[in-house]
């Protein structure tokens, strides 16, 4: 619960900081995060295919996912997978927690796509840097996954390729909104794979 509420509270602090310093309607929209995309503007072909690449990874790892899950084990009380058992000190295990937790995706959906996508590219894409569009991606993506330290290597991982996905986001949408949402979906998402038992001794 300390967790929670320190991270939640840290993360509108850094953007309450970050839309102080650059504004907060500059770091919406590529234009505003001075994002220039000759590439996509020459070419229709690149645009489609993000486009059809967003939508395969949206479907399969959120929509598919959450569909079996709801189905299969839809009378199932408790649900503790065992690819998330390395994450069990992390995820919730009672009601308060789950509410915070939630607190916290969406929050984390907010926030950070706001610090990594939006403030972080802009600043390592235009001044002081002036990176091309590819290396500062790169280089905000690798970032958002050390940011996730606590996960472990493959965490890292994981979400450094989750990040250059939520760039692909911006880049077909034009906008941060639907990456926040998708962000803070696929967080929220994780409290129906995770339903441990009640351990006892308070409110579960």
């Amino acid at each position: 619960m300390r967790y929670y509420r320190q991270t939640f509270v840290w993360l509108w602090i850094a953007t309450g900081v970050a839309v102080l310093a650059s504004g907060f309607t500059a770091l919406f929209t590529l234009g505003g995060l001075g994002v220039h995309a000759a590439w996509l503007d020459r070419h229709s072909w690149p645009w489609w295919l993000l486009v059809v690449l967003v939508s395969l990874v949206v479907l399969l790892q959120l929509v598919v996912p959450v569909i079996q899950l709801t189905v299969k084990y839809r009378n199932r009380p408790f649900l503790e997978p065992r690819q998330l058992e390395s994450l069990r000190f992390f995820l919730p295990s009672s009601s308060p927690e789950r509410r915070w937790f939630a607190a916290l995706s969406i929050t984390a959906g907010f926030c950070e796509e706001l610090l990594f996508r939006g403030f972080l590219l802009r600043y390592l894409h235009t001044s002081p840097l002036h990176l091309g569009l590819v290396c500062a991606t790169l280089a905000a993506a690798l970032v958002f996954g050390t940011h996730h330290l606590y996960q472990g290597v493959k965490g890292v991982v994981s979400t450094s390729v989750g990040g250059l996905m939520f760039t692909a986001i911006l880049l077909v949408t034009g906008s941060l909104w639907i990456g926040m949402i998708y962000h803070a979906a696929t967080d929220l998402s994780l409290l129906l794979y995770w339903r441990p038992k009640p351990t006892g001794g308070g409110e579960t």
